[in-house]
């Protein structure tokens, strides 16, 4: 049988002090509590880290690597209502407010994600003030962010938010103008709620104004100014 010693060293949750925020103000004997509650798991491109309509078990923290935060409607039609990287916790509102989970998570890219045992994750909140203003810092964060993501949604013209979405790419996820697209044209669709023939339409429009350059899903911004124009007008 393993010590508490010997699984936090296996654990390695001390490692993500140094990645993320609320982890970093965690003591040494919550930490420990952190890593006898944490399981870690791959995930691989397209596989569901979190599935719509299923019990909340865990609260997710995605470690490294893209993801995709969707949900399917009442029409049967997926929507995705975010795409974003780690270090982030995802899963906390359902896990708190009703125990099934409203949406799915799934990776775009080679995933590592903490499944974290939804009691010990509790009993940190209630026990280190800290933690949980990082936490509630850090949904806060998301919720404001996806109220402006709606409007623009609603609000903007479909080669704005598509604008948009390249630079959230190029700023945001990977912090340089070249990157490799993690998502589909059908993806790329749920995204800014259009269709894949939109996404084409729109990005050969883009190639043809030597905005960007395109080469299977490799994308290269080289008129970074004028894609900010396009968004900014709206």
């Amino acid at each position: 049988m393993q010590t508490l010693k010997e699984e936090y060293k296996k654990c390695q949750c001390k490692d993500c002090v140094n990645i993320s925020v609320p982890v970093s103000v965690l003591t040494d004997q919550e930490l420990d509590l952190l890593c006898i509650s944490t399981t870690k798991v791959t995930f691989q491109r397209g596989e569901k880290i979190i599935k719509q309509d299923s019990f909340c078990q865990n609260i997710v923290f995605i470690k490294s690597g893209i993801y995709k935060i969707h949900q399917t409607g009442p029409i049967n039609r997926d929507e995705i209502l975010k795409v974003d990287k780690g270090p982030q916790f995802v899963g906390i509102p359902d896990a708190f407010a009703g125990k099934v989970h409203t949406y799915s998570v799934s990776a775009l890219t080679e995933t590592i994600a903490c499944m974290i045992d939804f009691q010990g994750f509790r009993d940190l909140i209630e026990k280190n003030g800290k933690f949980s203003t990082e936490i509630l810092k850090t949904m806060s964060r998301t919720l404001i962010e996806h109220y402006g993501n709606c409007v623009n949604k609603i609000q903007k013209q479909l080669t704005a938010f598509l604008a948009d979405s390249l630079l959230y790419f190029t700023d945001h996820i990977y912090e340089r103008d070249e990157f490799e697209m993690p998502l589909t044209r059908k993806e790329w669709g749920e995204f800014i709620g259009t269709t894949r023939e939109s996404v084409t339409k729109i990005v050969h429009a883009l190639i043809e104004s030597e905005i960007i350059e395109v080469n299977g899903r490799n994308i290269r911004v080289i008129n970074k100014d004028l894609l900010q124009k396009i968004s900014n007008t709206g």
